[in-house]
């Protein structure tokens, strides 16, 4: 089972609380002291808004914290996933969003913190990220009941390339696929490196849609001139529905096997030498 990290845990749950009346001078000082340089802000107890020391830096150390905040405070439940924590920073262009657990503020969550958290999920060879990012995303598409597609991607005889070559050639070759995948993927899709030669594409469209994607990049990476002179291709799976219906069922659960499915079907490509090999799933009722 796919263990999607949440907010809960890697926020800061150690946290100093200001007033509002509280001197810009004083409190510049205290955030100096503080790891992630960022305080929740409190009126006669009441939870108002949230300080960084780049806000007080703009601010005249002669003012109170009241002159230095801007805009109002973002909290997010603890539960959330990461993932949708980093796009909601990206959509408020916020630093610091604060935390709460049952109703109650329990800490904070900082962009750098979050940012070097994600860091971990992103392959270190490629750039890309790991297979989570679009469980995360499949997963929000089929609660929003949208047609999906998932295409899943094997290089040929890798095994064979990474023994003739060595290994140093065999990374150069998933770089040089990663990117030419990267490149070519339409905007709405979401791209990451599965695991070893497997690459995986999760697309907001029908299945036809998906298997004309992964034809066209097939036959880029097959005309492709890779180093050494290699010649690469690639087996392709694709599995494709629509949450039709409501279910009982996990969302995860239902990601799981459909990455599962496209999984098989790449593997059952590669062993016909058919660049493709498809399934179309009904996810309101055909998935056991």
């Amino acid at each position: 089972m796919i263990n999607i990290r949440r907010v809960e845990h890697i926020y800061s749950k150690e946290f100093y609380a200001v007033d509002v009346l509280d001197g810009v001078s004083k409190i510049r000082t205290l955030l100096l002291e503080i790891e992630y340089g960022c305080c929740p802000v409190m009126d006669e107890g009441n939870l108002v808004g949230v300080i960084t020391y780049k806000e007080l830096l703009r601010t005249h150390p002669n003012r109170i914290i009241a002159d230095a905040m801007r805009g109002k405070p973002v909290t997010v439940p603890a539960e959330m996933p990461l993932w949708q924590a980093k796009e909601l920073f990206d959509e408020t262009g916020l630093d610091v969003f604060l935390v709460e657990e049952k109703g109650i503020l329990s800490g904070i969550l900082p962009r750098n913190l979050l940012e070097i958290q994600l860091g971990s999920h992103i392959d270190s060879l490629t750039g890309l990220y790991k297979s989570d990012y679009i469980y995360y995303h499949g997963v929000r598409l089929l609660e929003n009941k949208q047609e999906i597609s998932i295409l899943f991607f094997d290089i040929n005889n890798f095994g064979l390339i990474d023994k003739t070559f060595g290994h140093t050639v065999g990374d150069n070759i998933l770089i040089e696929v990663s990117k030419l995948l990267r490149e070519n993927a339409p905007s709405e899709a979401f791209l990451c490196r599965f695991g070893g030669d497997e690459f995986a594409i999760l697309l907001p469209a029908h299945m036809d849609t998906g298997a004309a994607l992964a034809y066209y990049l097939a036959d880029i990476i097959g005309r492709h001139s890779f180093t050494c002179g290699i010649e690469i291709s690639i087996s392709a799976g694709v599995v494709g529905g629509r949450r039709h219906e409501e279910r009982a069922d996990d969302p995860w659960h239902t990601m799981e096997q459909l990455i599962n499915i496209a999984s098989l079907r790449s593997t059952e490509a590669k062993k016909t030498n058919a660049t493709l090999s498809m399934a179309e799933i009904q996810l309101g009722d055909e998935i056991a």
